[in-house]
């Protein structure tokens, strides 16, 4: 990510999409790249610009409430959303969870709020985890969720996961041992894009090296051994020698 943040605004209302914009604009070290207000403008946007944050509304009127920003975690993984809701309640909190979403906020969010929300979304931090804790009744029905879901609720997994698709997809390549290279060649993208996200790993999680991240996300159940889900009893041993997984930093 670049010193300046730069956001998409996706919001159906013309005269409140050009005030968050405004705002956004407004806040130190971060640019607006681009409006929408539709769902076709809104893929077309992320698309051409590549934004580090997407502002995501949820009156959209071809894809109503939090459609629009699962999409987007689905279409774009490695944007994180911001939702924007005209009606702040807990059941739309649940969703933004079950949608992806790394922050929720109503429409009488303040400046200096919106501006913190959006360069912590961009760093990779999951803040809506936080607002999580303030509403004791949405923890309690997402761990029903979890406990219903004994089989793995990938949506809801991933809202409480730093990583992207793709940074998930990378991290289970070196469990197995493989370089940035071969990681590269098998995923077709670049030696050197693989290290950026190999960085952006070892930044989310905290850790030191390779093997560090492979065992924290084997604790945490982000990634299974031959199919096996990971238990703290067994998540510090892989079937991967340290030496070859420390490879590549």
């Amino acid at each position: 990510m670049s010193e300046t943040v730069r956001v998409a605004v996706i919001e159906r209302e013309p005269i409140y999409r050009r005030g968050l914009a405004g705002v956004l604009d407004a806040g130190d070290g971060i640019t607006v790249v681009g409006t929408a207000g539709t769902t076709d403008d809104a893929y077309k946007l992320l698309d051409e610009t590549s934004p580090d944050v997407a502002l995501v509304g949820t009156t959209i009127t071809d894809a109503p409430g939090l459609t629009l920003a699962s999409e987007i975690r689905r279409r774009f993984p490695a944007v994180p959303t911001i939702v924007v809701t005209a009606n702040e309640n807990d059941d739309e909190l649940f969703g933004a969870i079950r949608a992806g979403a790394a922050a929720y906020c109503g429409h009488e969010v303040n400046e200096d709020t919106l501006h913190d929300l959006t360069r912590r979304a961009a760093r990779g931090e999951y803040v809506i985890n936080e607002q999580l804790l303030s509403k004791p009744y949405v923890a309690a029905r997402v761990l029903d969720q979890f406990r219903v879901n004994a089989s793995g609720d990938v949506e809801l997994t991933n809202a409480f996961m730093p990583l992207t698709d793709r940074e998930l997809e990378i991290l289970r390549k070196v469990s197995e041992g493989l370089t940035n290279a071969e990681i590269g060649y098998a995923l077709g993208i670049s030696a050197q894009t693989v290290k950026n996200h190999v960085t952006s790993i070892l930044r989310k999680l905290a850790v030191n090296d390779r093997t560090q991240a492979v065992v924290t996300a084997l604790k945490r159940g982000w990634l299974t051994i031959e199919g096996t889900p990971s238990t703290p009893e067994t998540s510090g041993v892989t079937q991967t020698p340290t030496s070859q997984l420390g490879r590549d930093r």
